[in-house]
């Protein structure tokens, strides 16, 4: 049993301590669950508390039922009374009071912590002494899990729902429990897919190969398309990217009138080269001078050109050698084209963008400038982003290279826009995002995050009391992983277990165990034998032999479930155990064939019936005895460890009848 002070370190590092300016009661840490919820544990000077040191508020109905069948934890009926459980109400008039449990495990308090984040409101088992509701229901969730179990559990089922339930939350809860039925999973799938393309959810899966330049920032040799010049610019990585995607700081914002936006017309508009530091300079001296520049016209004066003709005249005029016929394209649409009123998405590269603006100024010229860019419209700055934002957040398609060109209003997302240039105050409280990282334990961890591992704990993350940023090495920015980032991991047990894991990551991460489930199966039989049952007792016969790590995942079954026709599951049943499950054991047990056969029960079937047969009683004529192969004082000494797997008894009823010990 875990006791006062493992619990309330646990409790911690998933995001759940006392409200900020309070301090804890005399014998117990008060921990805020969020929308009036607590839990209290209990406490003593100078020793933790062994019994019952986890409390709970009064509790009734559904809640009280699920706090109950948490694996793992065990709860009091009696009652524990203290002033220090001080948000719990009081009992007959008197003391306040909870019920204590134990807790087996962190996995316990992981299950806890999911439960109490659904709640709306503390429950009261007393009638008529129920709180209010909250009109916001807070989906908690640790912001660094790891789901882990061995192959074909569900692991990346899971994943999906959970990665949605975070990321948003207000959608899951109007489509109450969306994977119980294949309509909902299939609306599961599309909002999970949909959230990929918003960039709110990101997937990576780790492998030795993976490195820190993969996965936070890195330099890239690339080709610059117009000069054929290798180059060697920093590129972010997917946690990076993740990262500046959830960080919404606003670093000016003003608005317009939300009835005008249906008139205005929308363009993508460059600033600089942003492959190379010309995009940075050019955007800040826009943003210091309330205008826009064109990289294009140079110096000269295109006053009077209201034409593309005219404009095209001018142009050759200054610059003769111009042959881009876009160039004069760019200066006619920049000058003639776009009015006053429009607005200008200004973008970074072609997959962000940084900032809208409100055109407020005609064309003019700038004099005496010691660069390329003199053509300006002044403008003003609706919303700048300190962290550039994914253009899949506003256009449904990526930008193009030109310079300066109308957004298609079918792309273009306007109620997104809408939001972003008239609510009066910024967005300060971005949505959550959530990357997934698949085979986590396959990576290389330090090699991976690097200084970064500490930055994931809840309590150094941006905004929090002891929030800490790191300079990172190639492009010296500054960088810390915003609260809204919540990361889950999946690891296979069969390949790498827990006790194997990277030590560093161990202590940020929460574990959710993922166990074969047979009871998913239940019902569903072939050959009059119940597959809940040939997996339970497979799967029995792996943890003595093995562990239980090493099991066999129900999900490896889970296709039989939608057939019907008993024909139809023998064929399937047959490929399972040819293509799936006997490979995996042969996995597991390092083809040791005998073993193997003792998971499928083969040594109480008669010999057609076994999967695993001995090398002896192959039906090719040339296997030969011992005695045939080697000289009789050799032979003697030997044993036969040949064995073969038999492909007729995937077509026998009794080879699978006989892995639940019986012959129907």
């Amino acid at each position: 049993m875990l006791d006062s002070e493992q619990i309330h370190n646990e409790l911690i590092k998933l995001g759940y301590d006392i409200e900020p300016g309070k301090n804890h009661p005399s014998y117990a840490y008060e921990h805020y669950m969020g929308n009036g919820i607590y839990l209290y544990v209990k406490r003593r000077d100078g020793s933790s508390v062994q019994k019952e040191p986890l409390v709970f508020p009064p509790m009734a109905g559904k809640l009280e039922r699920e706090v109950q069948n948490v694996k793992g934890l065990h709860l009091s009926p009696t009652p524990a009374k203290s002033t220090s459980y001080r948000k719990f109400p009081k009992l007959n008039g008197q003391s306040q009071h909870g019920y204590p449990a134990d807790i087996e495990d962190t996995n316990a308090i992981a299950a806890v912590v999911e439960i109490f984040g659904r709640q709306e409101a503390a429950v009261s088992p007393f009638p008529g002494n129920t709180p209010k509701l909250s009109q916001e229901s807070s989906m908690r969730f640790p912001l660094n899990q790891i789901l882990y179990g061995p192959p074909g559990t569900g692991k990346t089922y899971q994943t999906t729902a959970l990665a949605v339930q975070i990321a948003d939350p207000e959608w899951y809860r109007e489509n109450i429990d969306p994977s119980a039925s294949a309509e909902g999973r299939a609306a599961l799938k599309a909002r999970f897919d949909e959230l990929v393309r918003e960039e709110r959810i990101g997937f990576t899966t780790f492998h030795q190969s993976f490195a820190y330049e993969d996965f936070i920032e890195g330099i890239r040799a690339e080709t610059d398309p117009e000069t054929g010049e290798l180059r060697y610019p920093v590129r972010d990585g997917v946690f990076k990217t993740l990262c500046k995607n959830a960080d919404r700081k606003v670093i000016a914002h003003q608005t317009i009138s939300p009835e005008s936006l249906s008139a205005r017309a929308v363009w993508k508009m460059s600033l600089g080269n942003s492959q190379t530091a010309e995009a940075g300079e050019v955007f800040t001296e826009c943003l210091e001078n309330n205008y826009v520049l064109l990289g294009w016209g140079g110096d000269a004066d295109f006053s009077g050109c209201d034409d593309y003709e005219s404009v095209k005249k001018r142009y050759l005029e200054r610059y003769p050698a111009e042959k881009q016929e876009y160039a004069f394209r760019a200066v006619n649409t920049f000058r003639n084209q776009v009015k006053e009123g429009d607005l200008l998405v200004i973008s970074d590269g072609n997959s962000r963008f940084r900032a809208v603006a409100e055109v407020t100024g005609h064309h003019r010229t700038l004099e005496d400038k010691p660069d390329w860019f003199h053509q300006a419209r002044d403008v003003k700055w609706l919303q700048v982003y300190e962290n550039s934002r994914p253009v899949s957040e506003l256009y449904g398609s990526q930008f193009t290279q030109m310079t300066l060109y109308k957004l298609k209003p079918s792309k273009l997302n306007t109620s997104r826009l809408l939001e972003m240039v008239s609510t009066e105050t910024p967005e300060e409280d971005a949505p959550p995002h959530v990357l997934i990282i698949d085979e986590i334990n396959r990576g290389n961890i330090a090699r991976i995050f690097g200084e970064l591992i500490t930055l994931l704990e809840p309590s150094k993350r941006a905004g929090a009391p002891d929030a800490q940023t790191v300079t990172l090495p190639y492009s010296k920015e500054q960088f810390s992983v915003p609260s809204n980032v919540f990361v889950i991991g999946t690891m296979n047990t069969a390949d790498k277990s827990l006790a194997q894991l990277d030590l560093a990551l161990r202590r940020r991460f929460s574990f959710m165990e993922m166990l074969p489930d047979p009871s998913h199966l239940s019902g569903v039989s072939v050959y009059d034998t119940p597959i809940d049952m040939l997996i339970d007792l497979m799967n029995q016969r792996i943890e003595v032999l093995l562990d239980s790590e090493h099991q066999i995942g129900h999900a490896y079954f889970m296709e039989l479930a939608n057939i019907t026709s008993e024909s139809e599951r023998r064929i399937v049943l047959k490929h399972i155990f040819r293509d799936k499950v006997i490979p995996l054991l042969q996995e597991y047990f390092f083809e040791d064939y005998e073993r193997i056969g003792w998971v499928l029960n083969d040594p109480v079937k008669a010999s057609e019936h076994k999967f695993i047969t001995p090398g002896t009683t192959s039906v090719s004529s040339r296997t030969r005895q011992l005695s045939d192969l080697f000289p009789g004082e050799i032979a003697e000494h030997l044993t036969d460890n040949r064995f073969r797997i038999n492909e007729k008894a995937f077509d026998e009823p009794e080879a699978y009848q006989h892995i639940v010990g019986t012959v129907r």
